[in-house]
């Protein structure tokens, strides 16, 4: 019993390590692939003299996740230790038991030896000394050949178990190997980035001042366009809320034109809120949008905050505050914009930089899209989860950068808490 529950804790112990571990490589696998995506944008913008301050932050985003790169490659090789010293354990017990096994069979070998003729046995079942006993000498000789088989049958099973353990052992190690190696590569790319990291904050440091013009002239230019999308969403809702009157209007004639049995009064209907969920399919959109928050796709295959979510303070130039009603997504040159839900385009129009501007509603909920180079769809349309609709600008600089924003009606959301992480 103390041998099946313990073989039962191995197992159990060995499944909970595969299933950590599995967690930490596809952990692995994200931060590899946002740190190759990363290295993907800085390099359209590494032959600029200056540092912006955006580069600084996807470097500074860079550093954090090559940490938490080398955090993660080291619990792996941590819990890949633990497993081979579990299996040399493992090995260690498995060859005591396998010795046992081959002394007891060595044993019964020796014995059968001795009592091989069939005079041997009779002698020994009627020397019993009453019937009982020389039926259970009986059948000892009749179960011995089981018995023996059923011994060998055990011995084969162990050598096995052994051979099979000594191969995963030998998988381990290399596994941990491999995985040293790239922690000693990891942490040597660390520390470069480290140095590049402090050398871009200096060179922020060095061109305040302009930074400082250069972040006012880009607040007022978004100021602009802020006033264009809060336009344009004023304007949807109001045409959505005129839309849901008038269903409602006609509902309540149909309902007065439909006589009522056993009333002679009519009593006025409660005045109406009007939404912007006129149609059945509005409220589909809606419950399918807000259902799948945090799981949403990102608008770009490619990207990486560069300013966050509402009113903050600049990270490197004080006394500056940035106001973002969404978020600020850097990408790749000629990068793919695409829908984050299926809905309806309420509005596309043309911003103060001259680029495109594509708004989609989701029921009550919108998704706005900046500087397009170019658009796939237009006004009215219907577009998927995922769909294209159209094309990043990017500027002089070699900058391909959006702002991206999440509205339920006039509320601004926090487009982080909407997409997938």
């Amino acid at each position: 019993m103390l041998v099946i529950c313990t073989v039962g804790l191995t197992l159990l112990s060995g499944n909970l390590q595969a299933q950590n571990r599995q967690k930490l490589e596809n952990e692995k696998a994200k931060l590899e692939k946002e740190i190759a995506s990363m290295n993907a944008i800085l390099k359209e913008t590494k032959k600029k003299n200056k540092m912006s301050a955006s580069e600084l932050q996807i470097i500074r985003k860079k550093v954090e996740q090559r940490q938490q790169l080398v955090n993660n490659i080291t619990s792996q090789v941590n819990m890949l230790d633990e497993q081979i010293n579990q299996t040399k354990q493992s090995i260690g017990e498995e060859y005591r038991n396998l010795e046992i096994l081959k002394q007891n069979y060595a044993q019964m070998l020796r014995y059968a030896q001795r009592n091989k003729s069939a005079t041997d046995k009779l002698l020994f079942i009627f020397s019993a000394k009453d019937y009982h006993e020389a039926y259970q000498r009986y059948v000892f000789f009749r179960k011995f050949a089981q018995i023996q088989r059923q011994q060998m049958a055990l011995i084969t099973k162990k050598t096995n178990e052994l051979t099979t353990m000594a191969g995963d052992l030998i998988t381990q190690k290399q596994s941990q190997n491999i995985l040293l190696r790239q922690e000693k590569a990891h942490a040597a790319t660390l520390q470069k980035e480290k140095v590049q990291k402090e050398q871009a904050v200096k060179d922020i440091k060095s061109q305040e001042k302009q930074l400082t013009k250069q972040i006012q002239q880009a607040q007022a230019k978004k100021k602009k366009l802020q006033q264009q999308i809060n336009a344009a969403i004023n304007a949807e809702i109001k045409k959505q809320q005129q839309l849901a009157a008038q269903k409602n209007s006609a509902s309540n004639k149909n309902t007065a034109t439909t006589p009522k049995k056993n009333s002679t009064t009519s009593t006025p209907s409660k005045k109406e809120e009007y939404t912007m969920l006129a149609t059945a399919k509005d409220v589909e959109l809606n419950k399918g949008f807000e259902g799948n928050k945090g799981k949403l796709p990102w608008p770009v295959d490619k990207g990486v905050i560069v300013s966050s979510f509402g009113v903050h303070e600049h990270p490197d130039i004080k006394g500056v505050q940035i106001e973002n009603q969404g978020i600020d997504i850097r990408t790749t040159k000629g990068s793919a914009v695409k829908s984050i839900y299926e809905g309806e385009v309420c509005s596309v129009f043309q911003g103060p930089n001259g680029k495109k501007v594509v708004i989609i509603r989701h029921g009550e909920y919108m998704s706005v899209y900046t500087n397009l180079e170019s658009t796939s769809v237009s006004k009215g349309s219907k577009v998927s989860m995922g769909q294209k609709i159209g094309t990043i600008s990017t500027n002089e600089n070699g900058q391909s950068e959006m702002n991206f924003q999440v509205r339920k009606g006039t509320k601004t959301q926090n487009p982080v808490l909407w997409l997938r992480r």
